[in-house]
């Protein structure tokens, strides 16, 4: 294997620092490596040396000024450093090389999300996505700026498409943060919730006939299982659990969950508010009228 193609390599599986030695090694021979320059541009970028990034991808630019993807690199590493204007003239470079570059779109469609420009933001990631579906932070971007304007089931659509791809773990662990805000805005825009009641009265009775070990066991099954991706207003869609029997509505073990951790931590905030619920549900419960 050339030493380039372990340095590319190495980028791919996350380890940069080792990946920066080898293409500094190899630019001590030949400085006006092209693809070299572009890779430890992009490698600095990931190191958080956007500024060394900027002096090595201009390099690359200078030598070869037709290279679409490098204007990219040199806009992400503009991005960031917090120049957001210069990162949007780069990646407009980018397009003028290559209108159909899904990465430069992509990127804009991320700069305008930031920049809290929705329209804009939306225009490009929609082009990237028809170009190359497959990018994960063009998807993530999409249900990010879906959400943003509040049109859930789109954004819903996207994020759980992510989730089914080989993505970077902090673009998922983004990914579930919003599920869990569609879920929340969704399940509080019908108002009070009665059938969340009769949920949390069924978690009450159940409770009572378990240990409280088993109680843990249930209640963190279900947080782990991330509560966020369960249909809440769906009656018709099932879910199964290891440490109980039988197929349970999105709901119902939310309310689970949401009774499991009242007996376990009081204070804790389990990402959504059945507070009112849960207080109508006990006055019932300890009514005796309940059966």
């Amino acid at each position: 294997m050339k030493k380039s193609e372990e340095a590319l390599y190495l980028i791919q599986q996350g380890k940069f620092v080792e990946a920066k030695k080898i293409l500094e090694d190899i630019l001590l021979v030949n400085p006006n490596d092209i693809e070299v320059l572009y890779n430890l541009g992009m490698c600095l970028t990931d190191l958080g040396q956007p500024d060394k990034a900027v002096v090595t991808l201009e390099q690359c630019i200078k030598l070869k000024p037709d290279y679409s993807n490098a204007y990219v690199a040199l806009g992400m590493a503009y991005f960031k450093t917090g120049d957001l204007e210069y990162a949007e003239r780069f990646f407009f470079d980018a397009l003028k090389l290559d209108s159909n570059n899904s990465y430069a779109l992509s990127n804009l469609g991320g700069l305008f999300g930031k920049m809290e420009d929705i329209e804009k933001s939306l225009y490009y990631l929609e082009k990237a996505y028809r170009i190359n579906p497959s990018n994960p932070n063009t998807v993530y971007g999409l249900g990010y700026a879906y959400e943003q304007i509040q049109d859930y089931e789109k954004a819903d659509k996207y994020y759980k498409e992510l989730l089914e791809m080989d993505a970077p773990a902090q673009l998922k662990n983004l990914t579930k943060e919003g599920l869990r805000k569609i879920a929340v805005s969704s399940f509080k825009s019908k108002g009070f919730r009665m059938d969340a009641v009769f949920y949390l009265i069924g978690a009450f009775q159940l409770f009572n006939r378990m240990n409280e070990n088993k109680i843990k066991y249930i209640t963190f099954e279900i947080a782990m299982k991330g509560w966020s991706g369960f249909d809440l207003n769906n009656p018709d869609k099932k879910y199964t659990l290891k440490t109980l029997n039988g197929e349970f509505t999105g709901l119902q073990l939310v309310c689970y969950m949401y009774a499991g951790f009242k007996r376990i931590e009081q204070t804790l905030d389990v990402g959504i508010d059945l507070s009112d619920e849960y207080k109508m549900a006990l006055k019932l419960f300890h009514s005796g009228m309940v059966l």
